[in-house]
Order: structure tokens, then C-alpha cells, then sequence
């Protein structure tokens, strides 16, 4: 406890201006201090066991019996103690704090100036709590908190015009953690809501002006919003609960997402312009209008994306369609390579019966048959080249027309079911090809093979016998009648036969009669 009364009889009188408090990291100063006061300053620092040394204005040092009333003020130099880090009052093990801060005016300082330490032990602090990138307690206490992910810079979005820049470099050392929530009875606390609340308003604006006390909202209308004393040191009059809060959501609604906040932070920035009818100070501005402009803005951001979406799902039923183009294409010609090798492999079997069935030239054969082949060749290739143009357009403008699908999408909507069909394709435009090329050597083979075989072999027994061929029969004698027919035909002949049986009641045979048939 002789920490923390230290520590508010230095707050005490800093806020009522009897001294000026300057805090560093390992010690501070107290200036403007009169002599009643150094007494009172060097009796608690000793019930506290922390070094001071006094020195007047002229910078020379003094012993506390030196300093009586009748002098001039002093300064007084205090150098922090080094705080066990590794116990706390319970003699549990605690985090090691990277700050140690002891009054509200360094506390002030330091969230101001900025320190890259992400634990801060704050004397007389009482409830902790934690932003996205930083957390706070009491000297003594332990808090755990993760490191939120990193969001787009408001440096990117705000354009500043003086030569030190007032927006912050990262916005999550001002946005509270998911659950946090802050005191409003605690000085400390109310320091942190007013920073909190100058930082976040300067990361809405589009710009600041070079002196840094005017924000620029472009709308339109264009709105301007001067800056009010929010760095002063009176913190019982400090902003608003309701405008602190407003202002974090706002922040946290434009910055939660890196890749939407540029989108956001636009939207907000043109309601917060068109919300108001005139200039005016940044406080009281936002306290009446920011909720609202926040809704808006929302409301807007939500008709924006539901425009997006029409157009993507506009996209993707264009590439639905373009999908069951192609896919229907590769299929067409795969159906006309087929047909083309049908064709080619029933002009090879007809020349096969024809050669057998008549005497055509083997030429003619091979002619027909190279014809047959090159049309179904001319159709295969035909058909590869069309899927090698289409395969190289995809890969062509997918990055361009198709980047809101991701590749693994992509390959599972467009890439495998058009691959399907052309691996249907090329399977049978190749085994095909083969075959055809098979047959068509074999019937190369067979044209001329079969016109040697023919020649050599013998005609057969049944053959057909010429007229030119057939014997004649001879004329019998006049006067001989039967027995010269009988002489002249055998009797195990076919004519004698027919003789025999035609008998006394046929006529005379003619001259004209004594050919066969």
C-alpha cells in the first residue's frame, strides 16, 4: 500500500497544479514542488523504500534537513523501485510487466507517446482490462491475453498533412478485447477512454489538416470536425460513455476484417459526413450522429455485398453454362471421331467383300481404303485440336474472369468435369486410331495376297460350261429311223435314254432337234 499512496498523493497534486508530474521508465521527476510539499513527497517515498534526491532551481543538490520554507521551489527525482516480477502478493508467479507506471499523468504520457511493451502495470489501476494488442493491470497482477491479428493500417486510409502524424500506426493498441469492458469512476480508466477516443476518431476521417486539430469527412457533403482539448488534465469531465462506445464499435466495424476495411472505413466516412448539416466539434458531433451514421453505413455495406453476390452468382452461372458448353463440345467430337472410325472401319469391310466377291483391281482397294483412314484421321486430329485451344483459353483468363474462386474450386467446378470428357476423347481417338490402322494395313495386305492365291488355284469341278463348249450330236442317216439313233446315242448315255423312252410315239428327229438343250 505505500506504493499506491505515493502514487495518489502524486496524483492528487498534479491535478490540483501544485506540482508537474514527468514519469519515465525507470523514474520521474516532480518539478514546481514548494518546500512544505517536498516534506510531505520524501516521507512517503521513504514509507515506500524508493530513492529520491532533491535539487532546487539552480540544479543543486539538496539534503531533506537542507529544504525549508522560506526557499524556492524544488524539483524532486524518484527512481522506481525494481519490482520482483516473479511473485505476486499471493506468492503466485506472475507474467513480467514491460512498464511500470506510477502516476495518471505518466500513464497519459505513455499511451500518447506510444511504448512497444504489451504488458502495462499500472499503480491504483484496480479492475484490469485489455485491448487487442495490449494489456493492463494493477502492480502485482497477473492477466493473460492474446495478441490479436494484425489489420490494415489506418495510416492507408487517412491522409494527414502535417509533418508528425496523429493517427496511430496500429489501430488494435485502441480497440478493447472481445469482453472487456471499462470503468468509468476510474481516473485511469476515463485516461484511457479519452485516448482511445481521439486515436479511433482520427482513424474514421479521410483527412487531417496540417495542424491536426481539424478532421475532414468527404461525403459528400463535405464536413469538417475541429478537435477539442481532449488531452487535458482535468479527466472529470471526460468523453462521454456513450460516444467512447459508439467510437469503439465503429473502429472495430471497419478494422475487423483487413481486407474489408478499406470498403468499410469509405461507407462510414460518407454517413458520418451526410449524418450533420454543419461543422462543428468532433465530441458532440459523434455523440449525436455516429450511432446513426454506424447503422447507415452498415445497412449500406450489406446492399453492397448483396450486389456482389448477384454478380457472383451471375458469374457462376455464366461459367455453369460455359462449363456445359465445352464439356457438350469435347462429347460432339468424340461422337464424330467415333462415327468417323465407323465409317472408315465399314468402307474397309466392304472392300473386303468386294474384292472377294469380284475381280476389282487391289489398287482401287487401297486407294478407297487410304481415303476412309485419312478421314477419320483428319476428323481425330480436328477434334484434339479443339480441346488444346479451349484447354489454353481456360488457363488464360481463369486468373482474370474467375479470381473470386479459389483453385481447388475451380479445379473441382470447371477443370475435372471438362477433363472427364476429354480423356473420354482421347482414349477413343486413339485406341481407335490404332485399330483403324491395324485393319487398314490388313486389308492392304489381303488386296493383294488374295489376287495371287486366286490366280494359282484350279477352277472347280462345277464350273459352268461355255456354249461354245458343249458337243454336238450328230445326224443320223435318212432311212435308218430308231436303230441308227440307237447307234448313234449308247445306251447308258442321257440321249440313248431319252430315246429309249420316247419310243414309237415320238416323231422324227429333226435336224434341228439333235442338240442338247
Amino acid at each position: 500500500m505505500s506504493h499506491l499512496s505515493l502514487g495518489n498523493l502524486l496524483n492528487d497534486l498534479n491535478r490540483t497544479g501544485q506540482v508537474l508530474v514527468s514519469e519515465g521508465v525507470t523514474s520521474l521527476a516532480v518539478s514546481d514542488v514548494m518546500p512544505e510539499v517536498v516534506h510531505n513527497i520524501a516521507r512517503s517515498a521513504t514509507e515506500a523504500s524508493w530513492r529520491f534526491k532533491i535539487f532546487d532551481r539552480e540544479g543543486s543538490d539538496y539534503e531533506l534537513e537542507d529544504v525549508h520554507e522560506d526557499f524556492g521551489s524544488f524539483r524532486i527525482e524518484l527512481e522506481k523501485p525494481s519490482l520482483d516480477a516473479g511473485s505476486a502478493t499471493s506468492g503466485e508467479p506472475v507474467l513480467t510487466a514491460d512498464l511500470y507506471v506510477v502516476t495518471e499523468a505518466g500513464f497519459r504520457s505513455f499511451l500518447r507517446k506510444g511504448h512497444a511493451g504489451q504488458r502495462w502495470c499500472v499503480l491504483g489501476l484496480g479492475q484490469s482490462f485489455s485491448s487487442r494488442a495490449r494489456a493492463y493491470c494493477e502492480w502485482g497482477d497477473a492477466m493473460e491475453f492474446s495478441m490479436a491479428s494484425a489489420t490494415k493500417a489506418p495510416r492507408l486510409l487517412v491522409k494527414e498533412s502535417a509533418a508528425v502524424r496523429t493517427v496511430p500506426d496500429n489501430v488494435n493498441d485502441w480497440l478493447l478485447a472481445e469482453g472487456q469492458h471499462l470503468d468509468t469512476s476510474n481516473p485511469l480508466h476515463r485516461i484511457w477512454a479519452i485516448q482511445a477516443f481521439d486515436a479511433l476518431s482520427r482513424c474514421l476521417a479521410n483527412e487531417i489538416d496540417s495542424t491536426g486539430a481539424t478532421l475532414t469527412f468527404k461525403g459528400p457533403p463535405k464536413l469538417n470536425l475541429t478537435v477539442g482539448d481532449m488531452e487535458q488534465t482535468d479527466v472529470t469531465t471526460p468523453v462521454s460513455l456513450l460516444a467512447a462506445e459508439v467510437v469503439q464499435e465503429a473502429a472495430a466495424w471497419v478494422f475487423d476484417n483487413a481486407r474489408e476495411a478499406e470498403v468499410k472505413h469509405i461507407l462510414l466516412s460518407a454517413e458520418i459526413a451526410r449524418s450533420g448539416r454543419a461543422d462543428g466539434v468532433l465530441n458532440e458531433y459523434f455523440v449525436a450522429h455516429l450511432a446513426s451514421a454506424l447503422d447507415c453505413a452498415k445497412i449500406a455495406y450489406q446492399m453492397s455485398i448483396s450486389e456482389i453476390t448477384k454478380d457472383t452468382l451471375k458469374s457462376l452461372g455464366d461459367l455453369r453454362k460455359a462449363v456445359t458448353e465445352e464439356t457438350s463440345k469435347a462429347t460432339d467430337a468424340t461422337r464424330q471421331a467415333v462415327a468417323a472410325l465407323g465409317t472408315s472401319f465399314t468402307a474397309g469391310l466392304g472392300l473386303i467383300v468386294a474384292r472377294v466377291t469380284t475381280q476389282i483391281n487391289a489398287s482401287l482397294i487401297v486407294i478407297a481404303m487410304t481415303i476412309a483412314f485419312g478421314y477419320a484421321l483428319l476428323s481425330v486430329i480436328s477434334g484434339r485440336k479443339f480441346v488444346s485451344i479451349q484447354r489454353g483459353l481456360r488457363d488464360e483468363w481463369q486468373p482474370k474472369l474467375y479470381r473470386f474462386l479459389s483453385v481447388d474450386e475451380f479445379r473441382k467446378m470447371v477443370a475435372d468435369p471438362i477433363r472427364d470428357a476429354e480423356t473420354l476423347f482421347n482414349r477413343v481417338s486413339r485406341w481407335g486410331l490404332v485399330m483403324l490402322g491395324a485393319a487398314t494395313v490388313g486389308i492392304y495386305v489381303f488386296a493383294f495376297t488374295y489376287d495371287a492365291v486366286e490366280s494359282s488355284a484350279q477352277k472347280p469341278a462345277t464350273e459352268a460350261v461355255k456354249p461354245s463348249e458343249r458337243p454336238m450330236l450328230k445326224t443320223p442317216p435318212a432311212g435308218r429311223g430308231a436303230e441308227s439313233r440307237s447307234e448313234s446315242f449308247p445306251a447308258d448315255s442321257v440321249e440313248g435314254s431319252y430315246i429309249f423312252l420316247s419310243g414309237p410315239s415320238s416323231n422324227q428327229i429333226q435336224p434341228s432337234d439333235t442338240q442338247i438343250f
